[in-house]
């Protein structure tokens, strides 16, 4: 049956569909106080998926086809077309290198063993397909030295299947305590690099106050000219962190993707709550001083996927915590964004929720957790295929990349459970420097107003300083026009730093917005107030409800 529904979806994929009027919208061209208007955008539910309908065509969100079959494993597509999925048989042994695979993204095999490891396993490792057809594959094996993090080594093994024949017996090629493997891929010239942040024993310890503290990591990259058979250094790269953070891991788990030939682009995870950039102009021997990206990103890593039509698709969690500066991850990695670029990284478009749990879990629980760790491909038919996550929330997606440039979808979240009602709502949308949002309000008995939030980030529901960290913001008193049946209006335009609230049409307020945003808006929240002007959970949010077919909700 999902073989069918993903059919169906591209086939639509062709056609414009006008049918049930959507109870969300995001009008880009008019503002209150014209007339509100939906802007060409209808949906329909289909075995599950929406379908929107947008001036550049209908599109469909991502669809969760299955469960990765372990953490941190990778996806690539081989040169008969097939996709695999690889993975260590952890929890287990961990003993071997496994797969999955499938012809079309939708249904995937039963797993096969790979190869046996030299030893035990953690749950990282890298696979990518060179031109020639060569599969290349990077690992990591538990080891006992003075090379790694008090007293433990995960050292580097690789190992490559040349078409029509078996693994070669893995080597190890570096020692020392490395975390999970990210990058590792062919440039044009056909260097093979490979970049990851390895321990500094020295640097373990946390520095005399006073000094620089730049975590117990540093990055690196090894590169071979000859199909992995001499490895060279580069220089290492060390990023100063926030100390008084709870974990000091320093630079880690690096992406990168060449731009053009001989120049590459790497991310870097860190725990300052954005990532940091550095670039190579010699193919990878040398890269400059890591310096802060534009990309907001919690203590998680970012993960590049170049498309044959050589638009550039990038994953990251964009997610902040503010009233926990020590929460896990450092911002938390509840939702997986993904942005995309036609203009080879200058600009990017989308920053949309690919991935979520922020319904399905915890937010104060312990352990590794949540969407982070992303890995990708693309099938011939353009289709994206996503692995990601950790813990429980492990998946296979869907992902259409034209869906990440589709701009008229709003998705409304109400993450109440059960017989717990959700503290905030959420609005999700492509990020954009300027827009609208219109709802239709019947405020209860029992509340006084709203608090308005907008934001380019995630942040769980219940921070308590999420409004005073968005970038527009407002609390909606009872001394203001009243809510209690209205049409509200929200409008910003970020070049002239301004935001608009209209009332049943009519201009109300004029706020500043209190930070710059380099890609612009992607999320609303909304918290209700009691008759004190406090925070209070609704017992439902139908309140928050269409009017009419001429407004949205």
């Amino acid at each position: 049956m999902l073989e069918n529904v993903l059919n169906i979806k591209k086939l639509l994929q062709h056609y414009r569909m006008m049918t049930v009027f959507c109870r969300f919208s995001l009008s880009l061209q008019r503002f209150y106080p014209a007339p509100i208007c939906c802007h060409g955008f209808f949906f329909i539910l289909l075995f599950g998926i929406s379908l929107f309908n947008t001036d550049s065509g209908l599109y469909a969100e991502p669809v969760i086809v299955g469960a990765s079959p372990a953490n941190e494993a990778t996806v690539v597509t081989l040169p008969d077309g097939r996709h695999k999925i690889y993975y260590i048989n952890r929890p287990g042994d961990a003993d071997r290198l496994m797969s999955i695979e499938s012809a079309d993204g939708a249904e995937w095999s039963k797993p096969s063993v790979e190869f046996r490891l030299p030893g035990e396993a953690y749950y990282a490792n890298r696979v990518f397909v060179s031109k020639d057809g060569t599969v290349h594959c990077v690992f990591h094996i538990w080891n006992t030295g003075e090379l790694g993090y008090r007293g433990r080594q995960l050292d580097l093994w690789y190992t490559r299947q040349q078409p029509g024949k078996n693994w070669a017996v893995p080597e190890k090629i570096f020692e020392g305590y490395v975390g999970s493997i990210r990058s590792f891929t062919e440039l044009q010239s056909g260097r093979i690099i490979f970049s990851f942040g390895k321990a500094v024993p020295e640097r373990v310890a946390k520095p005399e106050e006073g000094e620089a503290d730049f975590g117990w990591n540093e990055v690196i990259s090894m590169y071979s000219d000859d199909a992995g058979g001499q490895w060279n250094y580069s220089n290492a790269l060390r990023i100063q962190i926030d100390s008084e953070k709870t974990t000091r891991y320093g630079a880690v788990e690096p992406d990168v993707v060449e731009l053009e030939p001989g120049l590459v682009w790497m991310l870097i995870r860190t725990n300052k709550g954005f990532l940091y950039e550095s670039y190579s102009h010699d193919a990878g021997s040398s890269w400059s001083e890591p310096r802060p990206s534009p990309f907001i990103s919690s203590d998680s890593p970012a993960a590049f996927l170049r498309l044959r039509d050589g638009r550039l698709v990038l994953f990251l969690n964009m997610n902040q915590r503010w009233d926990d500066p020590n929460s896990y991850a450092f911002g938390g990695r509840e939702v997986l964004h993904a942005a995309i670029s036609n203009d080879n990284g200058k600009t990017w478009k989308g920053f949309r929720e690919v991935l979520n749990v922020y319904c399905a879990g915890d937010a104060q629980a312990k352990g590794d957790r949540g969407t982070a760790y992303p890995s990708a491909t693309e099938t011939s038919e353009g289709e994206i295929i996503l692995v990601s996550g950790q813990g429980e929330s492990r998946s296979i997606v869907m992902v259409d990349p034209n869906w990440l440039e589709s701009e008229n979808q709003v998705k409304k979240e109400d993450c109440s459970t059960g017989a717990k009602p959700a503290p905030e709502l959420f609005f999700h949308f492509a990020a954009r420097d300027k827009g609208a949002i219109h709802l239709n309000l019947a405020l209860p008995r029992g509340l006084s107003g709203l608090r308005l939030g907008l934001s380019d980030h995630y942040t769980v529901p219940g921070d308590s300083l999420v409004y005073e960290n968005a970038i527009v913001s407002h609390t909606w008193a009872t001394h203001e026009p009243a809510l209690k049946s209205s049409q509200l209006g929200i409008e910003w335009d970020l070049k002239n730093q301004h935001a608009n609230l209209y009332v049943n049409g009519v201009l109300v307020k004029t706020l500043k917005v209190q930070k710059t945003s380099r890609w612009g808006i992607n999320y609303l929240r909304i918290q209700c107030l009691d008759l004190d002007g406090q925070p209070v959970v609704p017992a439902d949010w139908d309140f928050v409800k269409n009017a009419n077919k001429n407004n949205i909700i």
